[in-house]
This record gives structure tokens, sequence and C-alpha cells, in this order.
């Protein structure tokens, strides 16, 4: 399963010393329509457990499931639905909430809208809206979850975003307060990470370009194919679940799709790959790329490989030692040159550790006045 921000963000505030607790969005019957992946099983199994305890019982980590969810479709997509679906979880959520101990709380953190009819009727000293994206741009946006965005917004004591360009989104949302904090990395997970070489790369050609990470909406497998095509004596290697966009480039004889893998497997993957790959379809996103802040340019950094990734505006003002890129052609190149040099691992370890997790949190309890 994917590791998000939030679940970062979690483990980094037990190391500070809190107890947390992990809600994820619902699940639903409604969710098996579309079929059982291993990702469903696993939220259904941490639903019918009553959640999981971890890190000394300090995290405890829960899937509500509901009756009804807020989803783009027709009926689900009304006000109701996303104001009311709470009152149809079983068992109560309250209620499993009052039982793990957290009826009443410190501080609630929410970086989905999704839960803000929940939170509003628990009681808390802060409340913070992370906002890590364009939320209204994205195709399942929908008017009710817009107007719940901002009534979270403007509820919260504090509005952190992790990209410069989502400034004038969240005060136009009508934020009380807001600041910047950037997205991280786990450092030690990835730097000290197992450095064995998987069993997949002894069969594969080298030098390998590696990319990690969702193969849809915004990856750009037409920027893929093109770059494998122009280099054919690379390997591309691509972690993450196959989509129908990417399908083309499977039959590519230096691609090589590997399928996901979990976040506690990949450190070895990166540390003996040559180069890490950020091919976003700005072209075609702009709006949804422009604000993003990647996590995998942290991984990678992290475990002293080169990144070679497209140009976008919160990208360029990071920073980072990333080659960026406005053309295919560049990108191609760029992936050339970074395989010919020998590359600055400690520069770029320095910038990863810069940007550790615990480091975040340290920055957000002193915003919100909570340092110890």
């Amino acid at each position: 399963m994917f590791q998000v921000g939030s679940h970062h963000l979690a483990r980094a505030f037990v190391c500070a010393g809190w107890e947390v607790a992990f809600v994820s969005d619902p699940i639903s019957p409604w969710h098996l329509v579309r079929g059982v992946s291993a990702s469903l099983r696993e939220r259904f199994a941490l639903h019918r457990t009553g959640g999981t305890r971890a890190l000394d019982n300090r995290l405890w980590t829960y899937v509500p499931a509901t009756w009804i969810v807020p989803h783009p479709q027709p009926l689900l997509r009304t006000n109701p639905v996303h104001r009311h679906w709470p009152r149809f979880t079983w068992p109560s959520l309250r209620k499993i909430l009052r039982q793990n101990g957290f009826d009443r709380v410190d501080l609630i953190y929410v970086d989905s809208v999704i839960h803000y009819p929940w939170v509003q009727e628990v009681p808390r000293t802060r409340l913070v809206y992370r906002v890590c994206d364009n939320n209204a741009a994205f195709p399942k946006s929908t008017p009710a979850a817009r107007q719940m965005e901002r009534e979270l917004a403007q509820a919260a004591d504090l509005a952190v975003f992790t990209a410069e360009p989502l400034r004038r989104y969240v005060e136009e949302l009508g934020a009380r307060r807001s600041a910047y904090l950037s997205n991280g990395v786990h450092f030690d997970h990835f730097d000290r990470g197992s450095r064995q070489c998987p069993a997949e790369y002894r069969t594969i050609r080298r030098p390998i370009a590696l990319y990690v990470g969702s193969l849809d909406l915004w990856f750009d497998a037409a920027l893929m194919l093109r770059t494998a095509r122009r280099l054919r004596d690379v390997s591309f290697v691509l972690i993450g679940p196959l989509t129908p966009s990417a399908r083309a480039l499977v039959a590519e004889p230096n691609v090589h799709c590997l399928g996901p893998r979990s976040y506690d497997e990949l450190p070895p993957y990166l540390h003996n790959a040559d180069v890490g790959l950020i091919p976003f379809d700005v072209g075609r996103h702009p709006e949804l790329v422009d604000a993003v802040n990647p996590l995998k340019l942290y991984e990678y950094l992290a475990c002293g490989l080169p990144v070679v990734a497209v140009q976008w505006e919160a990208l360029r003002r990071l920073g980072s030692p990333a080659r960026l890129c406005t053309s295919a052609d560049e990108f191609a190149g760029a992936v050339r040159r970074v395989l010919s040099e020998s590359p600055d691992r400690l520069r770029y370890r320095q910038f990863a550790a810069r940007h550790d997790w615990k480091l975040q949190v340290a920055r957000l309890l002193e915003m919100l006045g909570l340092a110890a």
C-alpha cells in the first residue's frame, strides 16, 4: 500500500511523544462493486479487527465502514451524503473512538475533507487542516465537497499547505491562519535501508532508471515511452500498480513493470538504481501538478539517487538537486547526462535530511504553540 504524507506524519507525532489515532477515509459495500483489490482487502480487514496498534500501542489505525459514502456519482455526491455519512457507520465511529481513548483530544489533524462532519463533534484543543493538492481541480471534486472544504479551512486554527502554489488556494478558502509546511521523508528508513540487490534487478541490464509511484492521472506515460525508445541501452523500471494508460510501456523491451511494492520493500530498489525519475504530465494537468510536492523526490535523494524530473512550479521553488526539464528531448538528455556523471550523493542526502518528517512535526507543533 502507498504511504502518503499523513501516514508518515502520524508516526512522527508518535516519535514526538504523542498518542495518535489515524482514521482513514471510510469504506462501504459499494466499494466491492468495482472489484476487490489487495488494498481494499487490507482496508476491510482493518475495519473488521477494530483497528490495529503499533509503535508500543501509541499509534491506533482504523478504517470506518458506512452504508453511504461520498462519491462523484449521482445521489452519493449530494450535500446530505457528505455531511451525514458518519451517522451510518458500523460500529458507531464516535463509539469506537471513545473505546480507544480518543473521545477528547489535544489536536485533530485533517487532510481529507470527507472527515469534517465527525471531527466537528470531537472536543479538541487545536484543529489543523493540511492541504496537499489543488483539490478543486480533481475530476472527482463535487460542489458539496468544495463547500465543506471552505468550512473546514475557516474552522481550523491553522491551515498548512505543502507547496507554495497552494498558498493562494488556501487563502481563497478563507483560512484564518495559514503557513507553508513541506512534504518530507522518513530519512532513516531510506538512508539506512537495505542495500541488498533485489532479485528482479539481477536479470535487468544496467543502467537502471527507476520510477516509483502511481501510474495514473498525472503520470506521463507518453513521455516515458518516448524516453525509453530514445535510450534503448537504459533499463526503465516502474514500481506501482499498472494502469490502462501505462500498458503500452509493457511492450518495450527495455521497460520492466514490477507492479506494486510495500513501503518497507522500497529502499533496496532505490539504492540499487542509477537515477530516479519524476515524469509528471504538466501539459495535461497543470492545475494539479503545479501544486505537487512529490514524496518520491525526497525518497530518491535520501538513498543518494540522482533525480531527473519534469519542471513545474512547486518543484522549481524547492531548489532541490533534481535536474528539471521542460521538454521530452530535455528529459531524455538529462537522463543520459546524469548516467555519465559521478553522483553527488552527500548533497542529495543532506537535502533529504533537512526534510525529515520529525522536523516537519516539530515545525508544526511550534506553529501551534504546542512544542515541548
